[in-house]
């Protein structure tokens, strides 16, 4: 890459970044290519319509840029953990740190939270498709009684997660989403038959090798 095409990827970049800040703040419909260049103190034309020629577009970058560090992270959970309750919690924290360190992650989610079915990537789909096989997965190791409903399950997990990001994102709430998310997940797996010591276990596993 030369330094004319480095420039160009530094500027994406930022342009990104703040439309991320801009998404969190205002949603999709509260967001203009005007209030992001604002943002920036910058002029509108200085998003350049060659590479953002829409809001949808830009906001799609922002979602994609989003799931292309998610879908690595759980890529490495994967490849480090053992499936079920362990693959579940460990993914919780690494992607609770994602969400706290990654400068588009709250915009990102607020676009994924707003968009209806129709519009949802389906790459949003595979990592919702993550926690049901791991639900599975704790199930068929017993650590979860076989009595449980996996979708069940893997729904009551996913809307405790999905409802933390809406209430920090919306304001509902003074708890760090960290903790409404942990929380949540901890009390619902263990009403589930999940053992408490397991959970308390992971709750401590040290994430070097995951956020490596």
């Amino acid at each position: 890459m030369n330094q004319r095409q480095e420039q160009r990827a530094r500027t994406r970049q930022r342009i990104i970044e703040a439309a991320a800040q801009e998404f969190a703040r205002n949603g999709y419909a509260g967001t203009s290519f005007s209030s992001i260049a604002a943002s920036m103190g910058k002029p509108k034309s200085s998003i350049g319509y060659e590479a953002f020629p829409s809001k949808q577009a830009l906001a799609n970058a922002v979602v994609e840029q989003h799931l292309d560090r998610l879908e690595a992270l759980l890529g490495r959970v994967e490849r480090t953990m053992r499936p079920g309750l362990d693959a579940l919690l460990i993914a919780m924290r690494a992607g609770l740190h994602l969400d706290r360190t990654s400068p588009i992650a709250s915009g990102a989610l607020r676009l994924m939270i707003e968009q209806s079915g129709e519009q949802r990537s389906s790459r949003v789909e595979h990592a919702l498709d993550f926690v049901r096989r791991n639900v599975r997965a704790a199930i068929e190791d017993g650590d979860v009684p076989a009595t449980v409903d996996a979708g069940v399950l893997a729904r009551r997990l996913l809307t405790g997660a999905l409802g933390a990001h809406a209430a920090n994102l919306f304001r509902l709430s003074g708890t760090p989403v960290d903790q409404s998310v942990q929380t949540s997940w901890e009390i619902v797996l263990r009403d589930a038959g999940a053992s408490p010591e397991r959970i308390r276990t992971l709750a401590a596993y040290p994430l070097d090798a995951i956020l490596a």
